[in-house]
């Protein structure tokens, strides 16, 4: 069952023209209904995005031969498989450079490129933004992001700016991507065994497509004892009071294949990448976050590398939320700075204005999934770099608008923003239904239809088809994908550039004084989060042979500067025979080294 809502609008304006045949969407039989009959189915707009980027025209991607037999096996989501036409594509320009960055846990290569306008400063040495798709092993869609981002920016390389570099992984955790791929199974592990029940064995028992419909789905076991009664939506599950009846379990789709009672308790493979980073880690302590923090190389290729570039913007694409979501993945702890959290508000009104969407605020990762989130790439990057982190929804309830509008989708039947509705979902489950209903007939929710079980007095399946919540159909893609390439492009021109400002340089004899402060002519902050040594801007004194220094510092730390923002005046009194020449560096962990000379 999904668990996020939001408080969307129709995205506006132009889309992106991507090259993705759209796959044709067939309605799903309905049958009988578990506890009940399902009932019957019943502001002012946005600046347009202002880089003019249109995403590039991709090529199809390849027969995919795990596709579940209901679609198109030829129409699908690009993958690792879609790299030569890509390379191809992209490679028409002279900015692209492939890096090699490793294999994942089962063999697969961890494919990413870096690119840059053409200037005199190597990509390496720039600052640098990371475009993440993927890395929690389901988003498809996020994957589909950041190849639309790539293409939609090559396709315009007068638009970059000079001194940005970006770094693109579209499939960071290429294990869970291909099992999510072939049947929307695996949680997003990776290929790691692991023995999540604890018999000694491993792998031996995931989820199987009984009816044989290309599908895996949801599962119900009526159980006295379970924790879920039906909604007045018979679509959708509630909690269950005391003293109501049928209860149920639920589970994935399958058999109990080791015979233990439990159903599809220990899956193929083991490890969510996203939740493999150091910050937050011991917060989970199970299975799916790995046995210690980076255990995992895809995962520990991507810190190796965000920890050798000047890191400034992290964006991972991932989620069916469709926000805009700020660091934050433990449910109680508080990661996001106060003093952060205005860059965090501006961000998000720069996301609506290119996407189209709406929302009030940045929530923590922890308030879009509606779960806790820890160990996540965005905290690490936040907490660690001092860089400006975020991920974004690609996907969502609020993304595609229906004919009612989001406002009436979202408030069904009078429910608020928390809690439940009176039709008793958790309101998010209404958001999708609503979007279900309005835009696609309804088509997309298979309803739970009986199965015989061995040893199970009743069961049923049914539940979201994959391509659905997970990941938007592909008709629906290109609305998805509208404006990320603008968002992206409006973040690299308004990174943090520093100047030395120099406000007095005089001589009296051999006694020189220097005043000099530093400013930020960027629009961001140049620096975030709580490593305020290793991210602050740092600014630095260099003397050549026969000059002293007698009052001041060679090097001074004076932290983060905000977006148009100019730190203290500092000096330096110096004896320094005439014509001497000195250096004034300013730099900071996002930022390359700026030098103004000083001639005494």
């Amino acid at each position: 069952m999904q668990d996020r809502s939001g408080n969307w609008c129709t995205a506006r304006g132009r889309w992106g023209a991507l090259a993705f045949f759209l796959a044709a969407l067939s309605a799903p039989a309905r049958g009988q209904e578990p506890g009940g009959e399902a009932p019957p189915v019943p502001q002012e707009p946005l600046p347009e995005p202002t880089s003019g980027a249109e995403p590039a025209t991709a090529a199809p991607a390849e027969k995919l031969e795990a596709r579940p037999p209901a679609r198109d096996p030829a129409r699908g989501y690009l993958f690792l498989e879609d790299q030569p036409a890509l390379l191809a594509q992209w490679g028409e320009s002279p900015l692209v450079e492939r890096l090699e960055l490793g294999t994942s846990a089962g063999g697969r290569e961890l494919f990413g490129v870096q690119f840059g306008a053409a200037g005199p400063r190597p990509l390496a040495q720039r600052a640098t933004i990371f475009l993440i798709g993927g890395l929690d092993g389901t988003s498809l869609s996020g994957s589909q992001g950041v190849v639309s981002v790539i293409s939609a920016l090559l396709a315009h390389p007068a638009d970059l700016p000079e001194e940005a570099a970006f770094v693109a992984i579209p499939w960071a955790n290429p294990d869970g991507l291909a099992r999510w791929r072939a049947n929307a199974t695996g949680k997003g592990r990776n290929d790691r065994a692991t023995d999540d029940d604890g018999d000694g064995q491993v792998d031996e028992d995931g989820p199987d497509d009984l009816d044989r419909d290309g599908m895996i789905l949801e599962m119900l076991l009526e159980d006295p004892t379970g924790p879920w009664v039906r909604g007045s939506d018979a679509r959708f599950l509630r909690a269950a009071q005391e003293g109501e009846a049928p209860r149920f379990l639920l589970a994935r789709e399958g058999a109990d294949d080791d015979h233990d009672g439990r159903f599809n308790e220990d899956g193929p493979g083991g490890v969510i990448l996203d939740h493999n980073f150091p910050v937050g880690w011991e917060d989970y302590r199970g299975p799916e976050s790995g046995p210690w923090p980076l255990s995992e190389p895809d995962a520990k290729a991507l810190a190796e590398m965000l920890l050798a570039r000047r890191t400034a913007v992290v964006i991972v694409f991932q989620g069916n939320h469709g926000e805009l979501a700020s660091p934050g993945g433990r449910a109680q702890a508080r990661v996001l700075l106060p003093e952060d959290e205005p860059t965090y508000r501006r961000l998000v009104e720069v996301f609506c204005a290119h996407s189209g969407r709406v929302q009030p605020r940045a929530p923590t990762l922890s308030q879009a999934r509606e779960e806790a989130w820890p160990g996540s790439l965005v905290d690490w990057s936040y907490a660690a770099l001092g860089a400006l982190s975020m991920e974004i929804g690609v996907w969502g309830p609020r993304v595609q608008g229906g004919a009612r509008g989001p406002v009436d989708a979202y408030y069904k039947n009078g429910g608020s923003a928390e809690g439940e509705s009176p039709a008793g979902a958790p309101v998010v489950e209404q958001a999708w239904a609503r979007w279900l209903d309005d835009t696609r007939g309804g088509s997309g929710f298979l309803d739970w239809q009986p199965i015989q079980l061995e040893g199970e007095p009743s069961a049923w399946i049914g539940g979201w088809e994959p391509y659905t919540t997970a990941n938007p159909p592909l008709d629906v893609l290109p609305q998805a994908l509208h404006g990320l390439d603008a968002f992206v492009l409006d973040l690299a021109r308004n990174l943090p550039h520093l100047e030395v400002e120099l406000r007095e340089a005089k001589r009296e004899g051999k006694v020189c004084l220097l005043r000099a402060r530093v400013k930020n002519l960027g629009t961001l902050p140049s620096g975030v989060g709580p490593g305020a040594q290793s991210s602050s801007v740092r600014l630095r004194l260099e003397i050549t042979p026969g000059v002293t220094l007698r009052a001041g510092q060679l090097e001074t730390t004076v932290g983060h500067l905000p977006g148009r923002g100019t730190s203290d005046e500092y000096s330096w009194l110096l004896i320094a025979p005439e014509g001497s020449v000195l250096n004034l560096v300013v730099e900071s962990a996002w930022s390359p080294p700026s030098v103004r000379e000083v001639r005494l």
